[in-house]
């Protein structure tokens, strides 16, 4: 399946190898089995890169995953990124906001964008997978991604209704 046959792109980040850290990648593996559908692509990875963009610009919506190092402890924390959060950050590390706008920038499209995270516990070098609380977590990750995909399932690209005609 290519990313041009998908309207929904799910991407998950994080090191296998880093407890926690590995939190959007396995919301990501489970995701990817609950909606194996042509219109959805799930792309897991280490980090975010420049070359995502592309992939970000034939989507429709985009939902990255992610394990935070802050935030309210035990809770899945969802937010849209706006072009704000885009010239927000470090010189060497993009953010999904820097991505969304890097797509907008090479290829004149925005989609949507959410970014759906937890307050890890553990970045600790262990291939011992998650915590506890990260586990739990997942799940709720995972639910409210699809909570996201459902409400933004019958809206065009400008945000108006494609199954009312907009009204």
């Amino acid at each position: 399946m290519t990313t041009a046959d998908a309207q929904i792109l799910i991407i998950g980040f994080g090191s296998t190898l880093r407890g926690d850290d590995a939190l959007g990648r396995v919301a990501c593996e489970r995701l990817r089995a609950l909606l194996p559908s042509p219109r959805v692509k799930v792309i897991d990875q280490t980090a975010p890169t420049p070359e995502l963009a592309a992939q970000i610009a034939e989507a429709r919506l985009v939902v990255f995953l992610d394990a935070s190092v802050d935030g309210t402890p035990d809770t899945v924390v969802v937010r849209p990124t706006t072009r704000k959060m885009a010239q927000q950050g470090f010189a060497h590390s993009l953010t999904p906001a820097m991505l969304i706008g890097l797509a907008e920038h090479l290829y004149a499209v925005r989609p949507r964008g959410y970014i759906v995270s937890f307050r890890g516990k553990s970045f600790e070098i262990n291939g011992g997978g998650l915590s506890n609380e990260a586990y739990a977590a997942c799940d709720d990750m995972v639910r409210q991604t699809l909570q996201i995909i459902g409400r933004e399932q019958c809206l065009d690209r400008t945000g108006t209704s494609s199954i009312s005609g907009g009204q």
